[in-house]
């Protein structure tokens, strides 16, 4: 296409780029014209329409990830990505803090959570798994998490594929990792199986799905890199997802950008660190505002809620002295009011005041200390700051009070789940679908935990089951206990794991 000659006309590539924004948080600068126009004639090329405007029509009839969608992103996004890319930064990492990681949680949970966001053909989070393989020789007595998602449904297929040529091994000085961890076979270097099943892949819209979500496993995150990504948001779009990244992190995680991410004004919520080479962003802790010790008194006494015994009263705080004698003292301010049912509670979650929202419990547990639901919510609140051992805690004792509590059952499995304990996980989920026949989600992470036991059968037929409940569902229908998955996405999701199980043999046998 020959510069200063578009193949659109403006209206028509003004509709498609507003559509994009929309639907991906994609942003293309009036600069970038030449690159959408390109991109978008070669995804119209590839698609059954005759034209552009029937090319527009078909994409905003579809969902964001629907093989139209990403053949599209597929052609206007860059995915170009090498093994160790950035010396600086996999330095910094593998020299400073995945070790610091590893002697932190030594002695504690020996678990270690990693998100590569927009992790393109997989080279990235690939990168890091070997280094973490080199970091720790009792690696079997870890439980390592390395989540990769991107929007280009294409590089996942490759990255879960795990073959590369040559040129992606660019990056010099890391050879050794090519020969320890890759076979050569012709033209393409084969990824060995025990690091590529370190890595689980997933499609996520950082524009569009929801996260920090316990239901797609986007939460309590050690570290997060999302190199060279947001270039591709307009500004608003990447302060929500930064903000959205440092929800994500545990106190203390760090988040990795590339070098030509914003300024770096639009990480002021972390405390940057200077390394050869690079810059890296620390989510630093805060004092908590509410003294937070009855936790502890609770949990002590899982078995029993009632006998938990009574708790100790929130400090009072002191109020500071007046600036100056001739002005009048501050107000005190008044303590907060105790919720009046639990249903007031989660406002103050969403709005990011879990720690008045957890003062807010202690209060209502005190007055009615035999409400499942309270104890129920302290556990989904510790479950999404990756407190796993507490969460299970609060969920038994929820559970105690109230068997036929089926969110608790379903987050019970997660949590089950993400400690390794896989039967346990598996025998709460067959709880949620026992108690509700049509908990869509349920069936769903039924199917994923019978897919890890190697039980394809029985994982297809709940997939099955998902599917035929999603089936009428208008596309934009919220699954409850999702966080805000939609029925249209979920759809998508079911009918490509179905397709990909349909592409395994041989099947395992049935447990």
């Amino acid at each position: 296409m020959p510069p200063g000659n578009p193949a659109l006309d403006t209206p028509t590539y003004e509709r498609f780029r507003a559509l994009i924004l929309e639907r991906s948080g994609l942003h293309f600068s009036d600069k970038r014209r030449q690159d959408l126009e390109r991109g978008l004639l070669q995804a119209l090329g590839h698609s059954s329409s005759p034209s552009a405007a029937d090319y527009y029509r078909l994409l905003s009839d579809k969902p964001t990830d629907s093989p139209e969608w990403e053949s599209l992103i597929a052609q206007v996004t860059i995915g170009e990505t090498y093994f160790f890319r950035d010396r600086g930064q996999f330095d910094a990492l593998r020299q400073h803090i995945l070790p610091e990681l590893v002697a932190q949680k030594r002695d504690l949970t020996r678990q270690i959570r990693i998100w590569s966001a927009g992790c393109a053909t997989g080279e990235e989070p690939y990168s890091i798994a070997m280094v973490i393989r080199e970091l720790l020789p009792d690696l079997s007595s870890w439980s390592i998490t390395i989540l990769a998602t991107d929007i280009n449904g294409e590089a996942l297929h490759k990255a879960r594929a795990g073959r590369y040529g040559d040129w992606s091994f660019r990056e010099t000085g890391w050879e050794r990792m090519r020969e320890r961890y890759f076979a050569r076979q012709g033209k393409e270097w084969h990824l060995a199986p025990a690091v590529r099943e370190m890595v689980s892949i997933a499609y996520l819209n950082l524009g569009e799905d929801p996260y920090p979500a316990i239901s797609n496993n986007t939460v309590a995150f050690d570290l997060i890199l999302c190199r060279n990504v947001t270039i591709y948001f307009a500004p608003d779009m990447v302060r929500r997802v930064v903000d959205r990244f440092h929800e994500a992190l545990v106190e203390g995680g760090w988040l990795v950008v590339g070098h030509s991410e914003p300024s770096p004004v639009t990480y002021a919520g972390f405390e940057a660190h200077a390394f050869p080479g690079t810059i890296l962003y620390q989510k630093t802790g805060q004092p908590p505002r509410f003294d937070l010790s009855w936790m502890a008194a609770v949990e002590e006494k899982p078995a029993s809620a009632a006998a938990a015994g009574p708790m100790p009263a929130p400090r009072t705080a002191v109020p500071p002295p007046p600036p100056a004698p001739v002005l009048p003292p501050p107000a005190v301010p008044a303590p907060p009011l105790p919720a009046a049912t639990c249903d007031d509670i989660p406002a103050l979650v969403t709005a990011g005041r879990i720690e008045e929202a957890l003062e807010q419990l202690h209060r209502f547990i005190e007055r009615e200390p035999r409400c499942a639901t309270a104890y129920f919510t302290v556990g989904k609140i510790r479950a999404n700051a990756g407190h796993w051992q507490e969460a299970r805690r609060w969920f038994e004792q929820a559970l105690g009070l109230d068997p036929l509590l089926t969110e608790a059952h379903f987050l019970l499995s997660l949590v089950h789940s993400q400690e390794g304990a896989q039967e346990k996980a598996l025998q709460s989920m067959k709880r949620v679908v026992y108690l509700d026949r049509n908990a869509i989600l349920g069936h769903f992470c039924l199917a994923n935990l019978y897919q890890e036991a190697g039980n394809p059968i029985r994982a297809r037929k709940s997939l099955e089951n998902a599917l035929h409940l999603l089936e009428g569902l208008p596309e934009d229908t919220l699954i409850p206990w999702s966080d805000g998955m939609t029925a249209g996405r979920l759809r998508f999701t079911v009918r490509r794991q179905m397709q990909e199980l349909d592409n395994v043999e041989p099947p395992r046998p049935a447990r």
